[in-house]
């Protein structure tokens, strides 16, 4: 608490008293358990109050911090958090609390779940949470930190799963929130025990020649000072100039080295010049009716001040060393989507190294250091107001209700939401934040759904680019629209969020809904009037309800027509329902009984429209229990069963009278074994066919015939096997496809030899 009390020396009497209490309490909740480093608990909880502290939060996040892990790890309730500390200091506990607990009852309930999954559903309920209070989430961030500077006492295996987690997840929200200090430790402490080896070495070779960079900043210090402080504008518009060092943080090095496939040497800012600013405060103004000038006007007069010694500075610095070309880069009238203003330059200093300057306003600092907590948005309430909500946080409420599987919403909110970002304008003027490697595609649905599926083409900065073109910060995007035009299956390949490709998919979606009512109708319609029968009095919605309901088990028409076209119900049997009397003269087929199945075969007995029957397979499909079939019935030879994507089963759906097509299912009583052909295809290489019949051999299969060949670089081998089903033949499958250099596995059929093409890839 020591170290607390000096941090909150300044806010009121009651404030200190509520934070002295809750340290009181977990201290006593707390009482006598240690921490794998060996300290007594209560060191942790502290350690967070006083990262908030630092961050400037309110007293109530500093008494949540104080009490986060008091309900999850002592027997004190939320009810007791309330009764003692409010219902706000309740709420943040209870979110932090929340996210593992909610993770070990799934578990409970669940034991077969993995971990992957239970960081998922604790992730998805944290960010989730952090939408309604976004103090649980920097709560949770110091937590983090904690943790993170503490993670030595840690065994291996956790501190690489949480150093993991942090550098996907935490680092990017405390960037996302602006947290800078924050987001930079994080990084790096998570970098030092993911790739401990390139971490220590990168601190030791940054540390040989800190000497000479630091004499060398010194030196471009104290002409910059010497250059703002003589200036007379300046003298006159502020009240403070800071200028100071600054180290490039080891992570941000090592991901710049990766990423632009540069040297160290190479790294232009490894140090660089910070000047912080402080205007001097406005007088306030009369209106030209007496009345002092309202809050609104003062605030953007301030803020024109603050930008004006900024750019004021901006020339000071240029007028005393030579800016390099293409190294300046304007923050202050294009912010970062997280809030960060700042003027960034690079310039050769006296002694003819490249320095970079970084020019800002006090104001500015503070929200690139501590973001959300720099303006504070609680100060009179516990919950953000629509105003004040920023953008990207209204996007992880659309996600949460999109996405129901918790794995997916994690992914889909690193993706979209956590990853690079640019920001681009409209022919307008307004700014669009969008993940990095966007396109105009993703632009163009971002600015409306209609805009998107009507594009033709995209002008950036004026010029004609592909709709595949990545769009770059600060570009400016017009989209060409065509009230003809309509998306195209190709844009998938290349948009990136996950709205635009939603939209596009929904837009195929329901093309192909349409395509297969309308094929659904003409079938039935077409089959009614091969027999003569009255087509309109049959196909009014009130009959087509009835028989909707009867076939399908609801009312709509559409499942019918739905029905119709995928093949699960015939034009037969939707007529013989409007029409009973269709029903007796519908002509008997009376297949032909086959011989008893041979010793170890299947019985060969299908149920066929409900009815038990003896049926043969067909040779071009092979199918085996577990596929979805249809009957056939072949003249004089009784039923033959397809598979329902086999290329002759669609053929004769779409020529065949519709009597001969029938809805079949697999008979579940049925035993023994069905002999299938697999093409397995890799890369052509010594010792392939070996590690294959290994597999065969570990899975305890012998191939009744085996033959390989190879068609260029390209090697084929076809085995014959027999399996007892569907899932037990996917199941081989998998196994062969982890064999190095096989490229898949593919069910062929057994007379004509060549792969299925609708449905066979196994997966």
């Amino acid at each position: 608490m020591e170290a607390l009390r000096p941090l909150i020396s300044e806010r009121s009497a009651a404030d200190q008293t509520s934070i002295e209490a809750a340290y009181q309490f977990a201290r006593q909740a707390h009482e006598g358990v240690i921490r794998r480093s060996g300290e007594p608990y209560i060191t942790h909880p502290v350690a967070v109050a006083v990262i908030l502290a630092e961050l400037g939060m309110d007293t109530d996040s500093l008494v949540a911090g104080l009490l986060h892990d008091t309900v999850e790890d002592t027997p004190v309730t939320l009810d007791d958090i309330g009764k003692h500390f409010g219902l706000d200091v309740r709420r943040i506990v209870e979110g932090e609390t929340k996210v593992s607990k909610l993770a070990k009852v799934a578990k409970a309930q669940n034991p077969d779940r993995s971990l992957s999954d239970e960081q998922s559903e604790n992730m998805r309920k944290l960010l989730i949470a952090m939408t309604r209070d976004i103090r649980i989430i920097i709560v949770k961030l110091a937590d983090r930190l904690h943790n993170m500077r503490t993670l030595a006492a840690m065994p291996e295996v956790k501190q690489q799963r949480i150093a993991r987690e942090t550098m996907e997840i935490f680092a990017p929200l405390a960037h996302r929130l602006g947290i800078g200090q924050v987001k930079w430790e994080l990084e790096d402490l998570s970098f030092r025990y993911l790739e401990p080896a390139a971490y220590h070495e990168l601190e030791a070779r940054l540390r040989t020649r800190q000497e000479e960079r630091i004499e060398h900043i010194r030196s471009a210090l104290t002409g910059m000072r010497a250059a703002l402080s003589d200036d007379l504008e300046l003298e006159e518009w502020v009240d403070d100039i800071n200028v100071s060092g600054r180290s490039k943080h080891l992570w941000s090095i090592y991901s710049k080295m990766n990423k632009e496939g540069k040297a160290l040497e190479q790294i232009f800012d490894l140090l660089a010049i910070r000047v912080i600013l402080t205007p001097k405060p406005l007088q306030r103004r009369a209106a030209p009716d007496g009345k002092e000038a309202d809050a609104g006007r003062q605030e953007r007069a301030e803020e024109v001040r603050e930008k004006r010694v900024c750019y004021h500075s901006l020339s000071i610095v240029h007028s005393l060393w030579t800016p390099i070309p293409g190294r300046f880069k304007d923050y202050i009238a294009v912010p970062k989507p997280n809030g960060y203003q700042s003027l960034h330059t690079t310039v050769i200093s006296p002694s003819g190294q490249p320095v970079e300057v970084q020019i800002r306003s006090r104001r500015m600092h503070e929200v690139a250091e501590y973001g959300v907590a720099a303006h504070w948005l609680y100060k009179q309430g516990g919950s953000l107001g629509e105003q004040q909500r920023e953008g990207w946080l209204k996007r992880l409420q659309q996600l949460q209700h999109e996405i129901l599987d918790a794995s997916d919403f994690v992914d889909a909110v690193k993706e979209d939401l956590l990853g690079g970002r640019v920001v681009v304008f409209t022919p307008k003027g307004d700014t669009r934040d969008l993940p990095s490697a966007a396109t105009p595609i993703d632009f163009a649905y971002n600015v409306h759904s209609r805009i998107g599926d009507t594009a033709t083409g995209a002008r950036v900065n004026g010029s004609i680019v592909p709709l595949s073109y990545q769009l770059q910060n600060g570009d400016m995007v017009e989209i060409v629209t065509s009230k003809n035009g309509t998306p195209s299956k190709d844009w998938l390949n290349f948009a990136v969020t996950r709205g635009a490709r939603t939209k596009i998919r929904h837009h195929f979606r329901a093309e192909e809904r349409a395509e297969a009512l309308e094929h659904g109708h003409d079938l039935l319609e077409r089959y009614l009037r091969k027999r003569s029968l009255p087509v309109r009095q049959l196909m009014r919605t009130k009959s087509l309800e009835d028989v909707a309901d009867k076939l399908t088990g609801n009312r709509n028409p559409d499942d019918l027509y739905l029905a119709l076209h995928a093949g699960k119900l015939t034009t037969g049997m939707v007529a013989r329902t409007l029409v009973p009397e269709l029903a007796q003269e519908r002509p008997q087929m009376r297949p032909r009984p086959l011989p008893a199945p041979a010793r170890g075969e299947t019985d060969g007995r299908v149920y066929v429209e409900g009815v038990l029957s003896l049926a043969k397979r067909a040779m071009c499909c092979n199918p085996i229990p577990g596929d979805q079939i249809m009957a056939y019935v072949t003249r004089g030879r009784g039923y033959t069963i397809h598979r329902i994507d086999c290329p002759n089963m669609v053929r004769l759906l779409k020529d065949e009278p519709e009597d001969r097509c029938r809805p079949a299912a697999w008979n579940a009583g049925g035993e023994g074994h069905s002999t299938v052909n697999l093409d397995v295809v890799g890369a052509d290489r010594s010792g392939l066919l070996a590690d294959v019949l290994a597999v065969l051999v570990a899975e305890k299969r012998s191939p009744l015939k085996v033959e390989a060949n190879v068609r260029g670089q390209t090697a084929h081998i076809l085995l014959r096997l027999e399996v007892g089903d569907q899932a037990e033949l996917s199941l081989l499958a998998d196994a062969i496809r982890g064999v190095q250099d096989v490229q898949d596995v593919l069910r062929v059929g057994s007379k004509s030899g060549r792969a299925i093409p609708a449905g066979a890839r196994l997966r």
